[in-house]
């Protein structure tokens, strides 16, 4: 990513370089290209950045039959979360509740997955209350632990949806699932 009025990389947590910014995810949206967010900074994660913050980079320290493979995670304080088509990071650690790691994605940032009003056809993520989080099939209880859920520390295979579209019991009209 690249500020266009200074053409340099715009490296994640500078919230000054991209403007912004603000809790709950106010102002701009997360582009139709995926992306990442930082909760934690409540900024962009340039694509050139991702495959290091989600340590995604293969290498030859355990090699399966000469391919460098992706090593085990080093980083157990962050979870990372799939919403809207775009990777969330944030804070997190496996005796947190659901409710509070909710709480931290909203102040992060999560409301950015939401579509114009126009065009949704749901409320949208308005308050942390409205995100569901979902991890090995199971929409996960606010008052249960991250633990509870066997979720293990450094966990980047996770889901937030908007609670709503799951109540609704049916795919959103646009979705692949009609295609």
């Amino acid at each position: 990513m690249v500020n266009p009025s200074s053409n340099s990389a715009v490296v994640a947590g500078d919230a000054a370089a991209q403007g912004g910014g603000g809790g709950g995810g106010g102002g701009g949206g997360v582009s139709l290209g995926k992306g990442a967010w930082d909760c934690d900074t409540n900024s962009a994660i340039p694509p050139e950045k991702e495959a290091i913050v989600f340590e995604e980079i293969a290498t030859m320290d355990l090699p399966f039959e000469g391919i460098p493979t992706v090593p085990p995670r080093k980083d157990m304080d962050h979870f990372a979360f799939f919403c809207g088509g775009c990777r969330y990071l944030v804070s997190g650690q496996p005796e947190w509740t659901v409710a509070q790691v909710k709480q931290a994605l909203f102040e992060g940032g999560i409301a950015r997955a939401n579509k114009p009003e126009g065009v949704r056809n749901t409320p949208g993520i308005q308050r942390w209350q409205d995100l569901a989080l979902v991890y090995a099939g199971q929409r996960m209880e606010n008052e249960k632990t991250m633990a509870d859920y066997h979720v293990p520390p450094g966990c980047k295979t996770m889901i937030a949806i908007e609670a709503a579209k799951l109540d609704q019991r049916k795919p959103d009209p646009d979705s692949a699932y009609w295609n």
